[in-house]
C-alpha cells in the first residue's frame, strides 16, 4: 500500500514561488525541497524537472481570482461605480502578486509566447473578455453609457497592470493602502466617459 503524502502539491508550489521570488530563477531545488522536508529526489517524483516546477509555481492561473466578481455580473440595482471600484482592488491585488512571478519566468529565459501556448486561451486576453462582457452588462441595462467596452476593459486592466510592473521594476515598496487608492482613482478618472448621462460623477 502506497504511503499518505505528508506533504501536499500546493505546500510544495508554494515553497517554490517564495524560493524563485527570493532568489530568482537560478535558485537550487534543494533549498525548496529542504523548506517543505523533502529529498530533491522526493521533489522531482511530483515535479520531473526544475522547468515544470517553476512555471507550476509561477505562471497565471487559467482564471484570474478577479474573475469569479467578473462572472456574477454587475448589480444594476445597485450603483454601479463602487462596484468597478470593487473589482479594480481585486486586479490591483491580482497583479501585485503576479507580476514578480512573470518577470522571474522571463529571466529564465521562457519566452511570454511559450507561456501562453500552455494556456487554451490566454489569461490576459480571457480577462479582457470578461470584463469586457461585464461592461456590456451595465451598459446594455443602462447603468453605464454605451462605449467601446473591449478599448475599456484594455484601459482598465492596463492601468493595475502598469502601476504594478512600474512599482516592481524600480524596487518601489507599494502599500496595500495606496495600491487601493490608485485602483478607486483609476475608475474616479474613467467615470466621466462611462456614467449615464442623468448621472453626476
Amino acid at each position: 500500500m502506497a504511503r499518505p503524502r505528508t506533504v501536499s502539491d500546493a505546500a510544495i508550489l508554494e515553497a517554490a514561488r517564495s524560493v524563485f521570488l527570493e532568489l530568482g530563477p537560478a535558485a537550487s531545488t534543494a533549498v525548496i525541497a529542504d523548506r517543505v522536508g523533502l529529498s530533491q529526489a522526493g521533489l522531482f517524483k511530483r515535479f520531473p524537472r526544475k522547468a515544470d516546477l517553476m512555471v507550476a509555481a509561477l505562471a497565471p492561473p487559467d482564471i484570474p481570482p478577479f474573475a469569479v466578481l467578473l462572472a456574477q455580473g454587475p448589480d444594476v440595482s445597485q450603483p454601479v461605480k463602487p462596484q468597478l471600484k470593487v473589482i479594480a482592488r481585486a486586479v490591483a491585488v491580482f497583479f501585485k502578486e503576479l507580476v514578480p512571478c512573470v518577470m522571474v519566468l522571463n529571466a529564465s529565459g521562457l519566452s511570454p509566447e511559450d507561456l501562453m501556448n500552455r494556456y487554451d486561451v490566454p489569461p490576459p486576453l480571457m480577462a479582457t473578455r470578461a470584463m469586457s462582457a461585464w461592461l456590456d452588462q451595465a451598459v446594455n441595462a443602462g447603468a453605464l453609457k454605451s462605449r467601446d467596452t473591449m478599448a475599456t476593459a484594455f484601459a482598465f486592466l492596463g492601468a493595475m497592470h502598469m502601476r504594478c510592473f512600474l512599482a516592481h521594476i524600480s524596487d518601489a515598496t507599494e502599500t496595500d493602502e495606496a495600491l487601493a487608492a490608485y485602483a478607486d482613482s483609476v475608475v474616479d478618472n474613467l467615470w466621466d466617459g462611462l456614467a449615464p448621462s442623468e448621472e453626476t460623477p
